[in-house]
């Protein structure tokens, strides 16, 4: 099977949650397909949710929704946020015509990228001719439309289009470099093997353990709403038998093990 992949980069993301009861946007801590396939969208013209009629999908959705993609964070750890605040005076986030001005004083929660740029590996599993025309695009470093993290304030680019042969794995353990969708409940948790001792396995002095979990969209319902599942960044090792969409990407000799949502 083949694969190709390319980087996302900015300074700053805003990964709304659409749950959060709170005076506050708030941020996911990771980029997710959802916002991965509107970004894609972009860098291939499709049309989005103003085009769309009452009740139906956006082209980009419709176009997108069965690519199987992989998401690897360039950070180990949740990056840094911080709250901004600003005034929406466009009229749309409010009718309130206090003082006639129609203002909606708005607080965020964004992330930053430190000391670094934001950074996510997006690799897409080949299938056809849709994926062909993605990568014939981004090989090309051709995008339709403006690509932004979450906000149309957070410019974002693509670079590092790289093509690899990837390869099924239906058993072992191991190490998975993307985030991994491990479900809620026992019947459906993939398992992470707590009782290997993970620190000889990476053979270095300064290796140090980290479980991320966070409950992130990977697709829409009939409604339009986020579903969502429980994901983790992690480099503790998995039992590979228990992970559906499980494959192992070589390039140059140098491996990494991909899940594919």
């Amino acid at each position: 099977m083949n694969v190709f992949s390319f980087d996302l980069v900015g300074d700053f993301a805003m990964f709304k949650k659409n749950d959060a009861n709170d005076i506050i946007f708030m941020t996911y801590n990771f980029i997710h397909k959802p916002a991965i396939l509107g970004m894609i969208g972009a860098i291939m013209g499709y049309s989005g949710y103003s085009k769309s009629g009452n009740g139906k999908d956006p082209e980009y959705y419709e176009k997108l929704k069965d690519l199987y993609i992989s998401i690897i964070p360039n950070y180990s750890k949740p990056l840094s946020k911080t709250i901004v605040g600003f005034n929406d005076s466009s009229g749309l986030s409010s009718t309130d015509s206090y003082n006639n001005a129609n203002t909606w004083q708005v607080r965020e929660q964004i992330l930053v990228g430190d000391s670094k740029k934001i950074k996510y590996t997006i690799f897409i599993k080949k299938a056809g001719e849709l994926e062909s025309c993605i990568e014939t695009n981004i090989k090309n470093g051709i995008t339709k439309y403006p690509l932004y993290f979450g906000k149309n304030e957070f410019f974002a680019h693509y670079e590092n289009y790289q093509t690899y042969k990837g390869t099924l794995i239906s058993n072992g353990i191991g190490k998975i470099d993307s985030l991994v969708k491990i479900g809620f409940g026992e019947e459906n948790k993939v398992l992470i093997n707590e009782n290997l001792n993970d620190r000889d396995y990476f053979d270095h002095n300064e290796f140090e353990i980290y479980k991320i979990y966070e409950n992130l969209p990977y697709d829409f319902d009939e409604n339009g709403f986020y579903k969502k599942d429980l994901f983790i960044l992690t480099n503790k090792r998995f039992d590979f038998t228990k992970i559906n969409n499980m494959f192992s990407v070589e390039k140059n000799g140098q491996c990494r093990n991909v899940q594919f949502i």
